[in-house]
């Protein structure tokens, strides 16, 4: 299915509105409260247009479908889809700006998210006055990012190209469940339908995939940034 993001013409101008710009906006977030929420407050802001939502893939798929989209604020963490996946698919529409509404603050995460090209990172906890001011920007700008955001550029810039995707196999996030779970290596490689030992050679190769030195500090990691 080839998600068109209507209409499929690359790069184009917001509508205006007595000169000001008038945007579609896209809410992605699986908790119905801060969607409700979001697109109460947006309602009242002259410069939007429409509001829609998804809380997972397929409503993802509809409304980027059905809509012109101009605006997705997308919840990196979703159940049942991965946030990074929504986030590749909607970078085929050049048009949309992307911003990513997030209660998440693993630097890992933050840096895969300024990789993959996002307009805007607003964490949840700053609030609203921090997304509308996020928007504006984007609206009227390529993207912003907050002081939080550019500190983190700063303080990561000569390792940038060694951070590692966050984004895992199939068989990697059900290695993390199981441990989180308490199993043993034998009761995971049950389940994965792997030797034990190739269970444990996955184990060793995720922690080298991501610089850990054990498994407490790969539970740390994949709890920081919204892998489990």
């Amino acid at each position: 299915m080839k998600l068109s993001g209507k209409p499929d013409s690359g790069s184009r101008s917001f509508p205006l509105y007595c000169g000001v710009k008038k945007v579609n906006i896209l809410l992605v977030d699986d908790e119905g409260l801060l969607r409700d929420g979001l697109k109460s407050l947006l309602g009242k802001e002259s410069f939007v247009n429409e509001i829609h939502e998804a809380y997972d893939l397929a409503s993802f798929r509809e409304q980027m479908d059905a809509h012109a989209i101009d605006i997705v604020l997308l919840d990196i963490r979703l159940q049942g889809a991965s946030g990074m996946e929504l986030l590749n698919t909607v970078k085929r529409n050049d048009h949309i700006k992307v911003i990513v509404v997030t209660g998440l603050e693993g630097v890992e995460l933050i840096i895969n998210l300024l990789k993959a090209g996002v307009h805007g990172i607003v964490f949840k906890l700053d609030g609203y006055n921090e997304i509308l001011k996020t928007i504006k920007a984007v609206i009227n700008a390529e993207n912003y990012f907050p002081e939080k955001i550019t500190k983190i550029i700063q303080a990561n810039a000569a390792r940038w190209d060694a951070i590692p995707s966050v984004v895992l196999t199939f068989q990697e996030k059900e290695l993390l469940k199981g441990i989180v779970s308490g199993l043993t290596t034998k009761q995971i490689a049950s389940s994965l339908k792997m030797s034990e030992s190739t269970t444990e050679t996955y184990r060793v190769r995720l922690l080298k995939k991501i610089g850990l030195p054990n498994t407490a500090a790969l539970l740390a990691y994949s709890f920081r940034n919204g892998l489990l």
